[in-house]
């Protein structure tokens, strides 16, 4: 019992020296990291950050943080006439934008002050400010040249679009936009042939007039294929700006039933694309081929920044279609005459090939007709004597071959026992499991070898 007091008068003992460590570290703290300061004509920034890596890198933290935290003491309301309140009105929101005001440590550089610093063992903490008048001051002067740029890119976009040049001159309005990013939330007046302008606007409506004036359109509506086989000639589509066609657009194809081996293209200088023949895979009746303009790609070949991209990659460009009528192909089943002694045993095997045919979207037809046939025969072994039993094996095989003549596939099946008291009960038997196999193996496999 007085063992256990002990321990309990030493933890509480240490305890209060911890508490009192800690007190005494709190008080040692400077007023501003108490509580973040409030200066008349300032903005504040304070940041702690551990103490991880080398005293560069936390210190270099910290002061990032700093800045952080005085962007967000900067007011950055929406303009009701910025481009990003009219791409919230038309999205319903601006996914990916930092509304803040983003400062970086490049920025402004010479108009922060760090006034204080304070670290203890395991933490860093570092105070800054800025005179607000210099950080409007010098923001101000950015936004000016940001905006100069956006109003040359803007020009150069208008003379490209006006030489039918419209992959160009939406690069032009993407790389306007993009050197106003930051200030997407504001409005960006500029003087253009003599009037006012919002030039933020005039990049984005211009980038959207562009886009919806490109059209692709195909020159044929419908097609018929055979399952397994490629469309006999390349698919023709249009790429057309204002009416007129437009070389240089990027598009990229599909097809709802898979995959397809080639599925980007240019436009031509005729404005024209082409899909060159593809085997197609599908056990649907239907399917359909799309072209549509590839704006993911336009938009990267033009900007590098992910929220500038969006603005054209969120848009749906309304794609070309053929329809693709999937014709199934025929098969036929041919049956050795050598096996068909019973002839009731042949027939069932037919009326199993047929079922697994229709099953895997096949066309079961007479052979002359068919697409693949399936050359088949089975012969009956006799087996072993024992017991008042005796038992029987069957087995056989199945060769497929197109309407050439070109074999596509082999497989022979294993020896399949039956047992019974008489020799016709053993091979009854022996059929029957024959059957199983063959509706739950074989045919299947040759089917799939032809899908």
């Amino acid at each position: 019992m007085q063992r256990y007091l002990i321990i309990v008068l030493l933890i509480v003992l240490l305890a209060s020296c911890a508490a009192k460590k800690q007190a005494a570290e709190f008080e040692a703290q400077p007023t501003w990291v108490k509580q973040k300061p409030i200066v008349s004509g300032y903005y504040i920034g304070v940041a702690s950050v551990k103490k991880v890596g080398t005293s560069a890198q936390y210190i270099a933290k910290a002061r990032q943080e700093a800045l952080t935290d005085i962007a967000e003491g900067v007011s950055s309301n929406v303009s009701s006439t910025s481009v990003l309140h009219s791409i919230e009105t038309e999205y319903g929101f601006s996914e990916s934008f930092d509304q803040k005001i983003q400062i970086s440590t490049d920025d402004y550089l010479e108009g922060f002050d760090p006034v204080e610093s304070y670290e203890n063992e395991s933490s860093y903490w570092v105070y800054y400010k800025i005179a607000k008048s210099t950080y409007h001051e010098m923001k101000e002067k950015r936004k000016r040249e940001a905006i100069a740029t956006a109003l040359a890119k803007y020009q150069s976009g208008l003379t490209e679009q006006n030489v039918n040049k419209p992959k160009e001159a939406l690069s032009f309005y993407l790389q306007g936009l993009q050197a106003i990013k930051r200030y997407l939330n504001e409005e960006t007046p500029s003087t253009l042939n003599g009037g006012n302008v919002d030039i933020g606007n005039e990049l984005y409506s211009s980038a959207s007039a562009i886009l919806n004036s490109l059209e692709i359109s195909s020159k044929t509506d419908e097609i018929s294929v055979k399952r397994g086989e490629s469309f006999d000639k390349n698919l023709e589509f249009i790429v057309t700006y204002d009416g007129s066609t437009v070389q240089g657009i990027p598009v990229e194809f599909s097809y709802t039933g898979g995959y397809l081996k080639k599925d980007r293209q240019n436009s031509d200088a005729n404005g024209k694309v082409y899909l060159e023949p593809e085997v197609l895979y599908s056990r649907n009746g239907k399917e359909q081929i799309l072209a549509k303009i590839n704006l993911k790609e336009l938009s990267q070949k033009a900007v590098d920044d992910l929220f500038i991209r969006g603005l054209i990659t969120k848009r749906r460009l309304k794609p070309a279609s053929v329809n693709i009528i999937i014709e199934a192909p025929s098969v036929s089943l041919k049956i050795e005459e050598s096996s068909c002694s019973n002839m009731n045993n042949c027939d069932q095997i037919k009326s199993l090939f047929n079922k697994n045919a229709s099953e895997y979207g096949f066309e079961a037809k007479e052979q002359k007709a068919s697409d693949f046939v399936f050359e088949f025969f089975f012969e009956f072994k006799k087996g072993e004597s024992a017991g008042g039993l005796v038992s029987a094996y069957i087995s056989g095989g199945i060769t497929i071959k197109d309407n050439s003549g070109k074999t596509v596939w082999v497989k022979q099946t294993v020896d399949i026992k039956g047992v019974g008291k008489s020799k016709n009960e053993a091979k009854a038997q022996a059929f029957n499991e024959f059957k199983k196999a063959l509706n739950r193996n074989y045919f299947k496999q040759g089917l799939d070898a032809i899908k």
